[in-house]
């Protein structure tokens, strides 16, 4: 089938945000005397805050609540991870010029608030069809839900749809709602497990590539 719907994380996609998200989770879990496990902080990329502090409140059974910590986190990365400040990923907006010349439709799915979303779309002047976040949905990434969404408010079929995602949990539910997906590589951050992606890379340019050799 031909693929008509692109669909954009945002987080460590478009905005590269989920290095300065992962320096302020660092200094949080040195404060909290959580050892920093790469592999499973990888698991947390792509879901929302909460599920990761009520897991590891659990794990590690912490004197604190999920709220106060999310508190502590907003407030850190309001200091240190402002949507405005991060910048985006090199070679996204050219990514979604050419997406458009193609004849893509471009959407984003997010597991941020719709707030932060619109701040970035507004911010950085993105040129997108549709918008989602996890926030709208029951379940956030890895749920298909999120991406079953985007691909309804742009138009397209889900097999018609491909996604692109830094983080596993993002695939899985790409993969789930039955669409195309392409890994996007940071070498800078926790390694992903890549087997529910179609395509990895490691930069916009190459996905750029797969978009023209249709």
């Amino acid at each position: 089938m031909k693929k008509t719907g692109l669909i954009f994380d945002m987080d460590g996609v478009i905005l590269d945000s989920e290095i300065q998200y992962f320096k302020v989770h660092q200094q949080m879990f040195e404060t909290l005397s959580i050892p920093l496990d790469r592999v499973q902080y990888a698991t947390f990329m792509g879901k929302t805050g909460d599920e990761m502090w009520t897991e590891l409140i659990t794990q590690h059974k912490l004197p604190h609540d999920t709220e106060s910590l999310l508190a502590l986190e907003h407030e850190l990365f309001q200091q240190h991870a402002k949507p405005e400040d991060c910048g985006l990923k090199d070679g996204v907006k050219e990514l979604m010029e050419l997406a458009r010349t193609e004849g893509y439709k471009i959407a984003i799915a997010s597991s941020s608030s719709l707030e932060k979303i619109k701040r970035v779309i507004t911010h950085y002047e993105l040129k997108v069809d549709a918008y989602t976040s996890g926030f709208e949905v029951p379940r956030s990434k890895p749920d298909p839900a999120i991406f079953r969404l985007a691909a309804k408010r742009i138009g397209q079929a889900p097999d018609a749809c491909i996604v692109i995602e830094d983080a596993a949990n993002g695939m899985i539910g790409a993969k789930q709602a039955g669409m195309e997906v392409i890994a996007l590589l940071d070498e800078r951050m926790p390694t992903q497990v890549l087997h529910h992606a179609d395509h990895v890379v490691s930069s916009h340019a190459a996905i750029g590539e797969i978009l023209r050799n249709r």
